[in-house]
């Protein structure tokens, strides 16, 4: 490997800085957190959908170490993003063209790794010089789920923190509009917040298209920044899939029909393939953490059933992209769905005829949510049927726009509009 391809991504070894354009101002909600990793022994793994961030994150957390007084060849970056090279060819040009010197002869040297998963056999290749070498700290990221592989977590059992990011927050996507909601009366904001919350449901996830205001430019960026690499580069390149049609017509089916419950025989006899075949490919695409799944949850047990699981897009610009009727009222209502499903990374949905219900399992314990654009009493007098029927004395229910609490047949009811989420405690 030419010193020139390395140089092009460690442009701070001339420099002594991180350009602008890369490290931005705004940091996500784990950047705290990922500094803290610097001190850490362990691997850093950072996961998540395509173009959130995380490429970003390192950027800030380069840029961070430099202020400090890091050498600045002791800090190395390097994406695997656009082709395949092994990973300890890499690291052997980092070693003999850079530093010149043997590894073990180095002061401490962090080690940043883009989209790794894309190199060959990249975990015996990490574990070999973590092994080796206690003097590297290395930071990987990924869009897709690295530690799906039972090889990976052989390799690297006890040797890693790992943080998933998610898309870009409700709350953050307000810091980088300027607008700071604190205080324990948040309803105060509710005026100012809401249009900025029909806005970002649109652009959801994404940081890089905070400002943007075209409709088309915005499902444009969507599709080819996010979805056709997932379909053409990301999936093919780890499993050698080859069904292109099908793996697309998935995603549009999933990304149209927010919380569409999945009948495996019915969506096989739809595309014309297998229930394996299906099976696999959504497997696939949760892989690549485009989307999630929520089991049905049956009483006195939490299970993690195959069946009747619903699938979700992980943020709601992924519908926006493939819905011309994104705000109509017909079809808002899944949209909101969507977005609170993601927002308290709900766990089950409870299949029964009193509404729209995910339920929350945290530490062992249920809470029920019920997501209605508009509350009216009989939804409250419903809800209590929930509460009654799981024997729990509380629940909450998401509105669009609602603030209200009361005691229905002596169970607690909150009711909170959907923008609200990131700023309560309800996680």
């Amino acid at each position: 490997m030419e010193i020139k391809t390395l140089e092009r991504f460690n442009e701070w070894w001339v420099t002594g800085k991180v350009r602008e354009g890369l490290a931005k101002p705004v940091k996500r909600y784990c950047f705290n957190w990922l500094l803290e990793q610097t001190n850490k022994r362990q691997i850093t793994l950072l996961t998540g959908l395509r173009r959130i961030g995380k490429t970003t994150l390192f950027y800030q957390i380069i840029d961070e170490l430099l202020k400090r007084g890091v050498e600045s060849r002791n800090i190395f970056y390097f994406s695997f993003d656009e082709e395949r090279y092994e990973l300890k060819r890499v690291l052997e040009a980092y070693e003999k063209k850079v530093l010149k010197k043997n590894f073990e002869d180095c002061e401490k040297l962090y080690i940043f790794l883009d989209e790794v998963q894309k190199a060959k056999n990249w975990f015996s290749d990490v574990k070999i010089f973590y092994d080796l070498y206690p003097n590297l700290k290395f930071f990987l990221s990924g869009s897709a789920s690295l530690l799906l592989s039972k090889k990976a977590l052989e390799y690297l059992a006890g040797r890693f923190f790992e943080v998933q990011l998610k898309p870009l927050t409700f709350k953050e996507f307000l810091e980088m509009k300027g607008l700071e909601v604190k205080g324990e009366n948040i309803e105060v904001y509710q005026r100012r917040v809401l249009p900025l919350f029909f806005d970002y449901l649109r652009k959801a996830g994404f940081p890089e298209i905070v400002d943007w205001e075209d409709d088309d430019e915005i499902r444009d960026y969507v599709k080819n920044s996010v979805i056709t690499r997932i379909v053409f580069r990301d999936i093919p390149i780890e499993f050698g899939t080859k069904d292109f049609e099908l793996m697309e017509g998935l995603l549009k089916l999933v990304f149209s029909n927010p919380g569409l419950i999945f009948n495996m025989n019915s969506i096989a006899k739809s595309f014309g393939r297998s229930r394996i075949t299906i099976s696999n490919y959504v497997e696939y695409l949760k892989y690549t953490l485009a989307i999630r799944s929520l089991s049905n949850y049956r009483r006195g047990i939490l299970v993690s059933s195959r069946k009747f699981k619903k699938l979700y897009p992980v943020t709601t610009s992924l519908t926006f992209s493939y819905s011309n009727f994104f705000f109509e009222k017909e079809f808002f209502g899944k949209v909101l769905e969507t977005y609170v499903v993601n927002a308290l990374n709900a766990n089950f949905y409870f299949k029964k005829n009193y509404g729209v219900d995910i339920i929350l399992e945290r530490n062992g314990k249920l809470f029920p949510v019920e997501i209605k654009e508009n509350v009216e009493d009989r939804d409250m007098r419903n809800f209590t049927k929930i509460l009654e029927l799981l024997k729990l004395k509380e629940g909450l229910i998401v509105s669009l726009e609602q603030f209200d609490e009361r005691i229905v047949e002596d169970k607690k009811i909150r009711v909170v509009p959907a923008w609200s989420l990131d700023f309560l405690e309800i996680r």
